[in-house]
């Protein structure tokens, strides 16, 4: 029976080479089989790469099907199927393992898994703008049971990324550009990945700090301290692994010179020491090559990797010359077990060496809907023209209106149009009177039929215009080795991994078109469906209603249509804040406080809309808040500051609302942020009636880095902020003594 001490003697047993093969994540899994009329037979390639290293330590992708991968319908695994594939193929390797080890199936699943039929949620910015943790918890436990059934083991899932920069592509892969509101959704997806104990784990990216991306750029140096590095990005690494994360992937930037791939002090010293992780380490896509930018010698950079703490291996040629590193001295076979030992002991915590079982595939619907509806913000809705009415004439008109991949994010595997609910299908379930025109595309800087549709929308009393951006792939697109997108100015997508902008104005003639439209009826709705946050100080000027959604997934009209027509009251709440131009960023709202001037002489001071904003067809009130006017040292460590109090619905209509707790240091050995966001609870208050919150701030969430780089809670006055965003709350003074 496998064990620490079989774990032991099989490594002692091991060639150099069966070794590295244990390390290695070379193939691309759609290398390893091939469709052959109804069935799949395996490739000479990959019989070939388990003869060379008698085994496999893992295989990344065998389900994906996209168009970097080239797979389909025509030539993927079907959802059904996929079980079938995968035994077949851990069966194949463990007959040809002298050890019978097999592999561990990894697959993207950062917003459901990426692979034919299963379903596609929202991205993690839109859940991030729902501020529901149990919620996201909830899909990340769905998606773990997908997996699941499928035979997959590892579900690379984006959740570290804090978002600095909305320049940068892969915006849509961040919950927030804040780290409390980050650490408790990724804390709830990492509970609900490993909840069932199913033989899948999650493997949380990208460590570290890839959100502070210098000027947007994707990959780019992370120019930050420890302390900005401790205060912004380490909170929801620590709180995934709090949270029982048995994997991690290492980051492609590098903070201040060294690539987080050989960071010994972020992988060794505080990943594995300080937070007590035991789990894997695993390379991101070729980013083990990149290293030879450095040094182009592959033995001398792979051992590098290795001592700083990287597991396992993703598509490069560096680890795989392990063997060879060893065998001249740049590192010690004893180091090479330490990371073999870890990858079997997740093996076998996966049970990877018990008999395998077939589950059923989840479902999935209900859930689709609810993120659907509840990651949908209201940012306007001037003369209460929302919701609209079921009898009104409505003209849904522009380049997100009726593209069924326009709704989905950048890791989204091919799609059968019939899976996904557009915002004109969704409002055609609601309303009997629906014309639709595109108007125009997403970048293109022309209209589409402009007369044809001026004439739709002049006719009707409401016209709904869907713009935004996309992150679709299509088949002609170019690739780079790691999957991501090679810039072509023909493409229509702007969104997503390697698609940065330098301007955050919608493109193309969007805004154009609004204005044109504007002139016929001004009684716009506009819906935004977007991966990243945009300029919209048109949008807000020409429309009299604004819906910003991200990608809000497969069920996304269904959702959209359901909070235009008032069938679900709008709960969303900024995770992000708008800027009011790209030339004011950063304009994230957690800035530090240093008494220097923070506004531009040609531009009015702070976001367009902040932090945490969101409306609701009804109102709220906060009374009879409570709090200590001081606590001591000893009594937060022991229990806590808590703050209650009673949440009025004032309004005609049921609804969600979300209390925000921030806190500012008005005493403090080192500079301070002006804001800090420190708890928050989501409730539902029927119309009229009342609802007793209580909201708990530990040690931890009002200790500083001091000066001498010390966690702890200083003595002093503190300001503890109580509202529904981080421009609209009241505040209390708080003194907190060594002893009271």
């Amino acid at each position: 029976k496998w064990g620490k001490k079989m774990v032991e003697n099989i490594i002692k047993q091991m060639t150099l080479k069966e070794k590295v093969g244990q390390l290695n994540q070379h193939l691309y899994g759609w290398q390893c089989y091939q469709k052959v009329g109804d069935h799949y037979e395996l490739t000479d390639l990959f019989k070939k790469h388990v003869k060379e290293y008698g085994g496999v330590g893992a295989i990344y992708g065998i389900m994906r099907a996209d168009a970097w991968s080239q797979i389909d319908e025509h030539n993927g695994i079907t959802r059904q199927e996929s079980y079938q594939v995968i035994q077949m193929i851990q069966d194949y390797i463990k007959k040809h393992s002298r050890f019978q080890i097999p592999a561990l199936i990894t697959e993207e699943c950062v917003h459901g898994h990426m692979a034919l039929q299963s379903p596609v949620y929202p991205t993690q910015l839109a859940m991030g703008m729902t501020w529901n943790p149990l919620l996201m918890e909830k899909i990340a436990q769905n998606v773990s049971q997908e997996l699941a059934a499928k035979g997959g083991n590892l579900a690379l899932f984006t959740g570290f990324d804090v978002l600095r920069d909305p320049r940068w592509g892969r915006s849509e892969e961040c919950f927030s550009e804040d780290a409390y509101l980050t650490s408790q959704m990724i804390q709830s997806a990492v509970q609900g990945f490993e909840k069932d104990q199913n033989g899948v784990s999650v493997v949380v990216k990208h460590l570290c700090a890839q959100g502070a991306c210098e000027g947007g750029h994707n990959s780019d140096a992370a120019k930050i301290g420890p302390r900005e590095l401790r205060d912004i990005h380490l909170p929801p690494v620590k709180a995934a692994v709090k949270a029982g994360a048995r994997a991690v992937m290492a980051a492609y930037n590098e903070i201040d010179g060294i690539p987080c791939h050989i960071h010994k002090n972020l992988l060794h010293h505080i990943l594995r020491k300080e937070y007590g992780f035991d789990g894997i380490v695993m390379a991101d896509g070729c980013a083990l090559d990149r290293l030879l930018l450095l040094n182009d010698n592959p033995l001398q950079m792979g051992s590098l990797a290795l001592k700083a703490g990287v597991d396992l291996s993703l598509w490069d040629q560096v680890y795989t010359k392990l063997d060879e590193a060893v065998k001249q001295g740049y590192v010690t076979e004893e180091e090479l077990d330490i990371a073999v030992e870890r990858i079997l002991r997740l093996k076998e915590k996966l049970g990877l060496f018990e008999p395998s079982q077939n589950i059923p595939l989840p479902q999935c619907d209900e859930l689709l809907l609810q993120s659907a509806r509840e990651c949908q913000v209201l940012l306007k809705n001037d003369d209460h023209i929302l919701p609209l009415k079921k009898t009104q004439k409505i003209a849904v008109i522009g380049p997100n209106a009726h593209h069924y991949l326009h709704q989905l994010g950048d890791y989204t595997a091919y799609q059968n149009p019939q899976d996904i609910v557009t915002v004109y299908q969704g409002i055609c379930k609601k309303a009997s009177q629906v014309s639709y025109a595109l108007g125009c595309t997403t970048r293109k800087k022309q209209f589409e039929n402009l007369d044809e549709t001026l004439k739709i929308a002049k006719d009707a009393d409401i016209v709904v215009l869907v713009l935004g951006g996309n992150s679709t792939r299509l088949y002609q697109n170019a690739f780079e080795n790691n999957g991501a997108l090679r810039i072509q100015d023909e493409n229509e997508m702007n969104c997503g991994e390697n698609i940065d902008l330098a301007s955050l104005e919608l493109e193309g003639y969007q805004n154009q078109l609004l204005k044109e439209i504007h002139r016929v009826n001004p009684n716009i709705v506009t819906v935004l469906i977007q991966g990243r946050v945009h300029v919209i100080n048109d949008v807000m000027r020409y429309s009299q209603a604004v819906v910003a959604s991200f990608y809000p997934g497969s069920r996304g009209g269904d959702g959209i249509a359901d909070v235009l027509f008032g069938d679900y009251n709008p709960s969303g709440h900024l995770s992000v804040s708008i800027p009011r131009h790209v030339g004011a960023l950063p304009c994230y709202y957690n800035h530090k406080h240093n008494g220097a001037q923070k506004d531009y002489i040609d531009l009015p001071s702070g976001p367009l809309l902040p932090f945490g904003y969101g409306l609701s067809y009804t109102t709220f009130e906060y009374q009879n808040i409570s709090l200590p006017q001081k606590i001591s040292i000893q009594e937060l460590k022991e229990k806590g500051l808590t703050i209650t109090l009673d949440v009025h619905n004032t309004g005609q209509r049921d609804g969600e609302d979300v209390v925000q707790i921030y806190i500012k240091h008005l005493q403090s050995s080192i500079v301070s942020r002006v804001l800090e966001l420190k708890g928050f609870q989501k409730v539902h208050v029927p119309h009229h009636a009342v609802q007793t919150v209580s909201i708990t701030l530990s040690y931890d969430d009002l200790a500083i880095w001091n000066i001498d780089m010390e966690h702890i809670v200083e003595t002093g006055r503190l300001a503890v902020c109580v509202g529904q965003d981080s421009q609209n709350y009241k505040e209390y003074s708080v003194c907190i003594e060594e002893s009271c």
